[in-house]
This record gives C-alpha cells, structure tokens and sequence, in this order.
C-alpha cells in the first residue's frame, strides 16, 4: 500500500487582474464613495432641516412679537400660553357646569329655569371653544395682555408697585384660602369668563367657585396640584404669578386715575320729558309755556287708560355736564347748563333720534358729585385713558399663532 507524501499544500497565487477589470473595479468603487457620500449629505440635509424648523417654531418665532406696546414687545410664547390658560380656565368651567347639569333632575319642575341656564351657559362655552372661534379667544387674549402692558408700564411711571405680601395673598385668595378672612363665611372666588366684551379680570386659578374657606394645607395642596397641571400647558409658575400681578396693578393703576376726579362739580337738576314724535313735543311745549307743572303732566300720562301711555317723565337728580353727555346727547346738556333755572327746552331727538325731549332745569349749582357720580366718571376716566394709550400699540401678526388646544 503506498502512502502519499505530504507536504504543504501550494496556495496558487492570485490571478492578476486585467486592464479591464481594474477599469472597472474602481468605477465602482467610485461609485459606491459617492452613494456613501450622497447618503451622508442628504442624511445632514434632512437633519439640519428639521433642526432648522424646530429651532424656527421653537426659538425664533417664539421670540417674535405679536404686538409692541410702546418699545416692550409681547412674544409669541407668552401669548399663546395666556391663550392656552384661558383655554383651559374655559374647559375647566365646561366640566364643571357638566357636572352641575348631571345632578339636576330634568323632571322637577323646580329647577328647569336653572337648568336652562346652564345648558345655554354649556352650549356658549362649546361655540366659543370650537376650533373656528379660536381667533376671537386670541385677539380678546391679545387685548387684555395690551391693557396690562399700558397698566404696568403707567404704574412703573407713577411709582405704584405689588409687594410680594400682596401678590400671595391674591393667590391665596383664588384658591379659597384667605389669612384673616373678613367675614366667617367668604364669597365666593369669581370665575375669569371669556365674552366678547372681556375686561381685564384677575387670572384665578380655576373656574370653580368655593364656597367654603380652606386651611393652609388644603390651599398649598390645591396650588401645587394647579401647578403641575400648568406644567402639562408649558406654562411656568413666573408666567401665572406675573398674570395675577398684573391685574393687581390694572385696580391700583385705575383707583389711582379715578381718584384724579374732581370731588364737586358744577350740575343741574332737570325734569326729563319723552314723548313719541314731534306733534306731541309741540303740545308739550304749548303746555308748559303755559305754565303747567311737569309733574302733573307726568301724572297725567301715568294715570292714562291708553295702552300706550302718551308720554314718559322723571326728575333727574343733579347731574355733572359729561353725564348728561354720555347718557344723553351733547346738544341737551348744552340746553340743560345754558337755560335758566325754571325755563324748558324746545323739542330734541332723543339718542336714538327716534322720539323727543324737552327738558325743564330745575336746579343749576356747584355741589360735590354723589359716590356713584363719582365712581362711574372714575371709571369712564379710566377708560378714556385706555383708549389714549393705543397709539402706542403696534400689532405684528398673531392670527396663525392662536393655540386651538386644550
């Protein structure tokens, strides 16, 4: 039996490549760097579009203003977090009226007139929180973070400041706890409502009324809870406290201007006499030349069987010149403080232009203005100040920055 040698087994070497095939090999693998590149560039491009849009939505048009209120600028993120709280204060009220609604027997005769209420107030919150209103919750939003700027701005130059104290009181308040409560039983919180005539109102921290007062514990539970349920919004505590802040200001800033009203003013007293059209002011006038009582006239009329009475009268009670004005019409507060005490008037439209006065001046002297007088020209002081203030409002766009949600 013969054996075979071993020995090492010959490696038989490469074959060398030809011209052809090197030609080849490298126009692929040439080919392959620029697939491995082209995926490397496009991969960057996809990244730094991405990075480029988030930093757009999140950084930038974040830091754009929908509004400049004289050289301070409202950015969009703060903007569309006071629009997410209102939202949510909103939703809040919803649940909470849906809850009222769910415990309401809709047999008992009893509360039908309640439950009414609270179907149309359910039904209002619905419209006013669908996505297609969602503008007008931005620009009453927008208009209320305009008002505190102004406020704010105006305390700063009067030197009206919110001490810390202040501020958390007014916190502690709007969560039902109040420190050294006036009375034993507390009223309770007011809701921040959403309306198309909105004024500025204190942000609370929900909708929800409390009828009883609660303890420290309870408030610091109820606030904390609050708390991470902002943190769900992307709202941070500063931007709430500073919320409620500014509606501290806006009361103090707006005594501070009612107080600037003049304690006495010169007023008249007037007998006030409306009738339906021009034939009878004339009638009425023929009357009083000669020399008939405007009371017994307004008796007259009172005492009428005709379904329509002919006439209503009343004695106005004395009255500063800008109230007669807003309430009535420049032209009969001309006639009521240049006529002579005891004279009447000829016949005047009315506001609306579609009946007539005709007014007799009782009384005409300076004398010091009533506490309501007061307050309510306070107020439309106020107001007109607000209204001066908006040349200094420039509006930058905001439609397409209104949250829809939550």
């Amino acid at each position: 039996m013969s054996k075979k040698k071993k020995g090492k087994k010959r490696v038989r070497a490469p074959k060398e490549l030809t011209r052809k095939q090197r030609s080849r090999l490298e126009k692929e693998r040439h080919l392959e760097l620029i697939i491995r590149w082209g995926l490397i560039v496009i991969g960057v491009a996809v990244v730094g579009t991405l990075l480029y849009g988030f930093i757009v939505e999140n950084v930038v048009k974040a830091r754009e203003p929908v509004a400049i209120v004289d050289g301070q600028p409202i950015r969009t993120a703060d903007f569309q977090a006071r629009v997410r709280f209102v939202r949510y204060q909103m939703r809040e009220q919803l649940a909470y009226l849906a809850q009222q609604q769910q415990q309401i027997d809709p047999t008992d005769e009893n509360m039908q007139f309640y439950l009414q209420y609270l179907q149309q107030q359910i039904h209002d919150l619905q419209g006013q929180l669908a996505e297609d209103n969602a503008l007008v919750i931005g620009e009453q939003t927008l208009n209320q973070m305009i008002q505190e700027e102004l406020v704010r701005q105006e305390a700063a130059r009067r030197g009206i400041v919110v001490s810390a104290d202040e501020l958390q009181q007014a916190i502690e308040k709007n969560f039902g706890y109040e420190r050294n409560p006036a009375t034993p039983t507390p009223e309770p919180t007011p809701a921040l409502l959403i309306t198309p005539t909105n004024v500025l109102t204190a942000p609370t921290a929900t909708p929800l009324p409390t009828a009883t007062p609660v303890t420290e514990e309870e408030f610091r539970r109820r606030y904390n809870n609050f708390l991470e349920g902002l943190k769900k919004l992307d709202i941070t505590e500063q931007q709430y406290r500073s919320w409620v802040e500014a509606s501290l200001l806006y009361d103090k800033v707006k005594e501070a201007i009612a107080n600037e009203v003049p304690t006495t003013a010169e007023q008249v007293k007037l007998f006030y006499m409306v009738v339906d059209d021009e034939e009878k002011a004339n009638e009425l006038v023929v009357r009083l030349d000669a020399g008939d009582d405007p009371q017994t006239i307004a008796d007259e009329w009172q005492a009428s069987d005709a379904e329509t009475p002919p006439g209503y009268a009343r004695e106005l009670d004395w009255l500063p010149r800008s109230v007669l004005e807003k309430n009535l019409t420049p032209e009969i507060a001309d006639a009521a403080f240049s006529l002579p005490v005891g004279a009447h008037s000829e016949p005047m439209l009315s506001p609306n232009g579609t009946q007539y006065i005709v007014i007799k001046v009782l009384g005409r002297e300076e004398r010091e203005l009533s506490p309501g007088i007061r307050s309510s020209m306070g107020d439309d002081a106020f107001q007109e100040w607000l209204d001066s203030q908006q040349e200094k409002v420039e509006y930058r766009t905001y439609r397409d920055r209104v949250p829809t949600e939550p």
